[in-house]
């Protein structure tokens, strides 16, 4: 079963590519091939489906960040590391660390006057996932990753004829599970994410009794991802590459006083995205990839206000209709050590935005967008040692100017930085 297990792992590794034993993958992978949802990718396919897991065993991977825009030569944002060992012949367990996976900066609306900035509330720090697969046939593998991040802070001020207390705290709890369904030569997957994001501030005074609690009502995210991989040209080992996903989040600020009961009404908050798409994935320049499609984004965004005369637009509706969205991405070796990568990403925005206002007026305004001009082409690079990968993106004003010995310019390198590590011998 063992090695069945591992032959199949090893047929869906190659189509992305092994370079002496390890795995490239990362953020900067993906986003140096045009942020290509037609390519595998052994951390973001893993971090989307734990399924994924029971395919990659004993591997290490993680991002060790991107520029942050502060200016310190020695920090960078958005890192995280995780871990997954084979556990047996038919589990896996793992372990994410610090990797943000929630929609909790849908709370920072700018249209919302109770949101979490303004409360002096932290998003929850430091998330935590853990990994868990089982191949249930010879032919399924199944994963769950529960997920849990908080934060909390408690402040008493007391006086002589006063004690104030103040307690802020936020949570994100939930999880994502998923499922692939193997066939010859082909697979499809299925994973579904459901996390609870919630935010309080409580504020308390003994003398005169008073309180107020500020939290949000809502806060559910739910999410599905569904994707095939379908080989149509097996000599030519063609796959062709469709895919299909949503995702919606609702929440509603909640402000309860005592003894008097606030009656001000809040902004309720409405979300959802639809994405699919279809693309083909192959085999160039001998042992590089050549992915892309083309894909539809429908976004919506609604905000609606009742009983607070405070609030000019009572209601904002959004509509965003991208198409068409093209997603292309090619990698190649130059040598054992070192790959190139080049990725392109551009598409079409159709804007339609509605206010309403109080006495039942109305602006309407439509319009063509751009999607964002600075990320349409992308150029990364790869480093492989034995078992051990790091990707880069490289940004196209280094290509221009060059290194600083030539161009007296002090630009970064590489704007984001993945790692890997696999820890299977050959």
């Amino acid at each position: 079963m063992l090695k069945k297990l591992l032959s199949i792992s090893f047929m869906l590794i190659m189509t992305i590519g092994i370079y002496a034993q390890s795995i490239p993958s990362g953020t900067a992978r993906y986003e140096a091939l045009g942020y290509n949802p037609f390519i595998m990718d052994a951390s973001i396919d893993i971090n989307r489906n734990p399924a994924w897991s029971g395919m990659y065993r004993n591997y290490a991977f993680g991002d060790i960040g991107r520029a942050d825009g502060v200016n310190d030569d020695f920090e960078l944002a958005d890192q995280y590391a995780g871990v997954n060992f084979a556990v047996g012949k038919k589990m896996t367990l793992g372990l994410v660390l610090n990797k943000v996976e929630s929609s909790w900066s849908s709370f920072q609306d700018p249209r919302v006057s109770q949101d979490p900035d303004s409360l002096g509330i932290n998003a929850p720090i430091v998330p935590t996932k853990v990994l868990f697969s089982y191949a249930a046939s010879k032919k399924l593998m199944l994963g769950i990753s529960p997920y849990y991040a908080m934060w909390s802070n408690d402040q008493i001020a007391t006086t002589s004829s006063n004690t104030a207390e103040t307690k802020w705290s936020s949570y994100t709890v939930g999880g994502n599970i998923g499922v692939i369904d193997q066939m010859k030569n082909s697979w499809i997957e299925l994973a579904v994410d459901l996390k609870m994001n919630k935010f309080k501030r409580v504020v308390t005074n003994s003398s005169p009794s008073t309180s107020e609690t500020i939290d949000n009502t809502g806060g559910l995210e739910l999410g599905a991802f569904v994707r095939g991989w379908f080989m149509v040209n097996k000599p030519n080992k063609i796959n062709f590459v469709p895919y299909v996903s949503f995702t919606m989040f609702n929440w509603q600020p909640e402000d309860i006083t005592s003894p008097t009961a606030n009656t001000t009404g809040q902004s309720q908050v409405n979300t959802f995205n639809l994405n699919g798409g279809i693309g083909l994935n192959m085999p160039v320049l001998e042992d590089g990839m050549l992915a892309g499609g083309l894909s539809v984004i429908y976004s919506s965004y609604k905000n609606t206000v009742s009983n607070n005369p405070a609030i000019q637009n009572t209601s904002i509706k959004i509509n965003d209709f991208t198409f068409p969205q093209f997603n292309v991405g090619m990698e190649w070796n130059f040598t054992d050590w070192l790959t190139g990568r080049l990725g392109y990403s551009r598409g079409v925005i159709h804007d339609d935005q509605t206010y309403g206002q109080n006495g039942g007026n109305t602006q309407e305004y439509t319009q063509a967008l751009e999607t964002n001009p600075d990320q349409t082409i992308t150029t990364g690079l790869g480093f492989h040692f034995v078992r051990f990968s790091i990707e880069g993106t490289i940004g196209e004003k280094f290509w221009q100017r060059g290194v600083y010995l030539i161009s007296g310019h002090a630009t970064d390198m590489f704007g984001i930085l993945s790692a890997s590590y696999n820890f299977n011998r050959k």
